[in-house]
């Protein structure tokens, strides 16, 4: 880096100061902190990004445009340019670890739930004051489902699909997949990768007993 005698370009006052502190020595005078861009500071952009995504997202799974110009208050018009325009990224959906895993590297493992549980004819559940875990490994051992049928085609490659689990009481249960959690035990599978749902109230002991040891 080319470097610069101080007194060529400092006024004779500044130098003064200068030399007060590093006089004979080499410094470097690093740049100014570039601004942050519009939104950053307060998050505000990465959440628009995500809503913008998880637009295109559910666009792609087939809800129309009138449906989701509603559900997320914005004009048919704003829908349109958003999914027509090809601007924003989002992970292919498929009912499988992999797009799950993509998901949530984007901030939207709960989107891949909601698509999910749309794909089974299920609907989502309130999640108002639910805490959402990152995709972790959960130890089936852990889960005790009241009734779990092996009625899946064993023949089929069910392994790859996540778990959606809910932790409630201080136990996990499997409200939607007892057959698949049954054929994955049937399978001597150990683990398998899972988003876990927990609400306040026995989020603390989740976190501290078993949060913190998942695999992710």
């Amino acid at each position: 880096m080319k470097y610069e005698n101080a007194g060529d370009i400092l006024p004779a006052s500044l130098l003064k100061e200068v030399q007060k502190y590093a006089e004979g020595k080499m410094i470097y005078v690093p740049k100014k902190a570039q601004a942050k861009g519009w939104g950053e500071a307060s998050g505000y952009r990465d959440r628009l990004k995500k809503r913008n995504a998880m637009i295109c997202s559910r666009y792609s799974a087939g809800q129309s445009i009138m449906e989701i110009a509603e559900e997320f208050y914005l004009s048919p018009e704003t829908i349109k340019k958003l999914v027509y325009g090809k601007k924003v990224k989002i992970p292919v959906f498929s009912p499988s670890i992999t797009a799950a895993k993509k998901y949530a590297a984007a901030g939207m493992g709960e989107e891949w739930v909601r698509m999910y549980l749309n794909s089974l004819n299920e609907e989502m559940p309130d999640l108002s004051d639910i805490f959402m875990s990152e995709l972790v490994k959960i130890p089936l051992r852990l889960i005790t489902n009241k009734e779990e049928k092996r009625t899946l085609d064993e023949e089929r490659n069910f392994l790859e699909i996540p778990l959606i689990v809910f932790y409630k009481n201080k136990k996990f249960e499997v409200p939607f997949q007892a057959d698949y959690l049954a054929y994955l035990k049937a399978q001597k599978m150990n683990s398998q990768y899972a988003f876990v749902f927990t609400d306040n109230e026995d989020y603390r002991f989740f976190w501290n007993n078993f949060g913190k040891h998942f695999q992710r």
